[in-house]
Parts: C-alpha cells; sequence; structure tokens
C-alpha cells in the first residue's frame, strides 16, 4: 500500500513546484526542459520497445501516425487545426492515462509477489516526469482545472491498475490495445515536441514546434533529464513494467503451443 500511495503523491511534485516556483522564469524553463528530455527519454526506450515487440511493423507505422498524422492533418484541414491540436493533446493525455493503468498494475505485482525494492522505486519515480508533464504543458494552455483534473484521472487510472493487477496486463498485451498504445505513444511525443503552452503563447501557432531558442537554462534542465533517464536505467535495467508485459506476452506465447 505505501507503494501506491508514494505513486499517487509523486504526481503532486508538477503543481507544487510550479506553484513555489511560478516567479523564476529561469527554473521554470530548466524545468520545461526537463520534462522533454525525461518524459521523452522514458517513452522512447521504455513504452516503444514495449509495443514494438508486442505489435510488430504496424505498431511501428501506428506510432508514426501519431507522431506526424496531427501535423499533416493541421496542414491539410488549416480551418480545422485547433480541432486538430486540441484532440492531438486529448490523445496524448489518454496515453499517459494508459501508461498509469499499466503502472498500477506493475505496483500491485511488485507489492504482491515481494519484488525487489528498486523495481517499485523504479516504477514510481519514472511517473514524475509524466506528472510535471501533464502541468507544464496543460496548466498555461489550458488552465489550472483542466491539468488538476487530468493528474486527479491519472489517480483513478492507477488505482484502477492495482486494484485489477496481474489480470489486467492480460488484456493490456491484446493485439487490439497495442495498436492503440502505439497510436498514443506517438501523440504524446508529437505533443512534448510541439508544446501546447509555448505555441498558445506565442500569437497561437506562430511558434509551430521544433525547438525554441536555447539558452543555458535549457542546456541545464535537459541535462538533468537525461541524467535522471541514465539513473533510472542504471538503477533498473526493466523499470517500469517492462518485465510484468514481457513476462505476461511470453506466458501467452507458451499457452499457444
Amino acid at each position: 500500500m505505501n507503494y501506491l500511495i508514494a505513486s499517487l503523491l509523486i504526481l503532486a511534485v508538477g503543481p507544487i513546484l510550479h506553484h513555489g516556483l511560478k516567479n523564476q522564469t529561469g527554473i521554470i524553463t530548466a524545468i520545461g526542459a526537463f520534462v522533454m528530455v525525461s518524459l521523452g527519454g522514458l517513452v522512447i526506450f521504455d513504452v516503444l520497445p514495449q509495443v514494438v515487440t508486442l505489435g510488430g511493423l504496424p505498431a511501428i507505422l501506428f506510432v508514426l501516425l501519431g507522431l506526424f498524422g496531427p501535423t499533416l492533418s493541421e496542414k491539410l484541414f488549416k480551418s480545422h487545426s485547433a480541432f486538430a491540436h486540441n484532440l492531438t493533446v486529448a490523445l496524448g493525455v489518454f496515453g499517459l492515462l494508459l501508461h498509469a493503468v499499466t503502472d498500477g498494475s506493475a505496483l500491485f505485482m511488485a507489492a504482491n509477489e515481494q519484488g525487489p525494492l528498486l523495481l517499485a522505486f523504479g516504477i514510481i519515480l519514472h511517473r514524475m516526469p509524466a506528472g510535471l508533464a501533464v502541468w507544464w504543458l496543460l496548466r498555461p494552455a489550458y488552465g489550472r482545472l483542466i491539468a488538476t483534473g487530468v493528474l486527479g484521472l491519472m489517480m483513478v487510472a492507477t488505482l484502477i491498475g492495482f486494484e485489477l493487477g496481474p489480470e489486467l496486463l492480460h488484456h493490456m498485451t491484446a493485439t487490439h490495445i497495442v495498436y492503440l498504445q502505439s497510436f498514443v505513444t506517438g501523440s504524446i511525443l508529437h505533443v512534448l515536441w510541439h508544446r501546447p503552452h509555448e505555441r498558445h503563447s506565442h500569437d497561437h501557432g506562430h511558434h509551430h514546434g521544433g525547438l525554441p531558442a536555447i539558452n543555458s537554462t535549457h542546456w541545464i534542465g535537459g541535462g538533468l533529464g537525461l541524467l535522471f533517464l541514465v539513473l533510472l536505467m542504471v538503477a533498473h535495467p526493466d523499470h517500469g513494467h517492462s518485465g510484468a508485459s514481457d513476462h505476461l506476452h511470453g506466458e501467452e506465447q507458451h499457452q499457444g503451443h
């Protein structure tokens, strides 16, 4: 139970830091860079290999569709670009919610199978960039209520995953769910790259995607994000729920013989 409580509390780091540092522009910028590097790295090195392993080549195509589809749709249907942009953000949030569900399931397994402490620590710690991302990306563009609501939904999703445990992970490895996860994985990467809060504050789209002018605070935040990612991967190479997913996938293959 302590693992579950810690996994919920760590999602509050984003709002607390943002409120305490709201007048420190340089630190806010550094944390934004930290979010991009750490969460982007976790998606690329943790989530992406899982969906590709389970879904194969079609999963890669769905990731690319989620990553580049919104930009293409905004260019093709300029009159509906705001709708396409908001839909992409919603899909990215949905991807984080799916990830929170699997986090909860993995925490259940770590707590009840008495796995190594580093397993639970890795699951809990890698949720911090996700919580930070929700606040840093959604709070400036969509307001405090929306950002708070999404964090609340992430907590609920974690509780659902913890309650259903490994049974839920069996369903999460179903082919159609894997393709959905692949698509929203691409959407998360798209949202991180295009940063809706920066777009919102630059005349509604004139600063569209790509990297902003990089200064020392970006380098510091990005460096800390990379250090966080490396430490997390070294502390537990199979961190998070990847091991649980691989175990379930292997079990399904064994039952098929």
